[in-house]
Formats: structure tokens, sequence, C-alpha cells
């Protein structure tokens, strides 16, 4: 999915609520930074997929409706950022933390040699081990947090 496709989803999920006389739904749009992403990259020692950069300085992080993103800075310097999340005892070897599941698990890239996978895992604590999850950034925050394609929504 591209940029252009997935911001036409997200407008048409606002008319959608709009249509239907709902609330506007929840986006913290907590917006990061060119610098704060290579501080990410710099300091985990990887390299974050495009798609998800571009969302990042485009939509943020935070709540974006039905999911929850880790952002790469925190915005009030109490909620835990990337680097946090992804270091000490929340490490996951070989792994990228993105999104927090609410059950242990996560969701984010798999890495090798540095490199993050464009595509999504989830990565499930009890087993320890991955299961792909969309084949791009754009596409899981589709379907996780706009919930595009869903019937009923």
């Amino acid at each position: 999915m591209d940029m252009e496709a997935f911001a036409a989803e997200v407008n048409s999920v606002l008319e959608q609520h709009a249509a239907k006389g709902l609330p506007s739904p929840p986006f913290d749009s907590w917006i990061a930074s060119d610098a704060e992403l290579a501080r990410v990259e710099s300091e985990l020692r990887v390299r974050l997929p495009e798609k998800y950069k571009q969302f990042m300085v485009t939509f943020g992080a935070g709540q974006f409706m039905y999911m929850g993103l880790i952002p790469p800075a925190s915005p009030n310097g109490q909620t835990r950022d990337m680097v946090e999340k992804n270091s000490g005892d929340h490490e996951i070897p070989g792994f990228v933390s993105i999104a927090a599941v609410g059950t242990g698990d996560h969701w984010g890239f798999i890495t090798e040699d540095g490199i993050c996978s464009e595509q999504v895992s989830l990565y499930d604590f009890e087993e320890s081990c991955f299961y792909p999850e969309a084949d791009d950034f754009l596409e899981f925050v589709s379907w996780q947090g706009l919930h595009a394609g869903r019937e009923g929504y």
C-alpha cells in the first residue's frame, strides 16, 4: 500500500464517522521529526522502513483509532518511547516493537543485520516466536488501526 491510498482510507473512515453522526475517532497525532527518527535508528542500531517513517512524520504515534503506536519520542516525558520499549528488559533480540497488543505480545519489525523488514510481525510472548501480520506498515495500520475492509466498520 502506498501513502496516497492509505490517506484515502483515513479520509474515508473520517467521512463514515461524520455521516453516522459519530464523534471524530481518537488520533493522538504525536508527530515525529526526522531527527527523532534518526535518534531511534542510531540508538537501536537499526534502519526503520520508509513507510513507517513517512507515517510517523505525517500522522504520528499514540492512539490511532483502534490501536496505540509506540512513539519514537515521548510527547510528554511520561510515555515510554521506542528506545525505552526496545531496550534493557524490554528488548526482543532481532525485533523492533512498534505497538503493544496488550497481552505481553507486540507488533513490530523483524530485523536482519540491523535492517527492519517491511513486513509487520506479531511477537508472541508466551511462545517466543513471530507470526507475519501484514506485508507492510501501512497495510498493517490500515487493518489494525482503521479496521479498513472489516465488516461492520
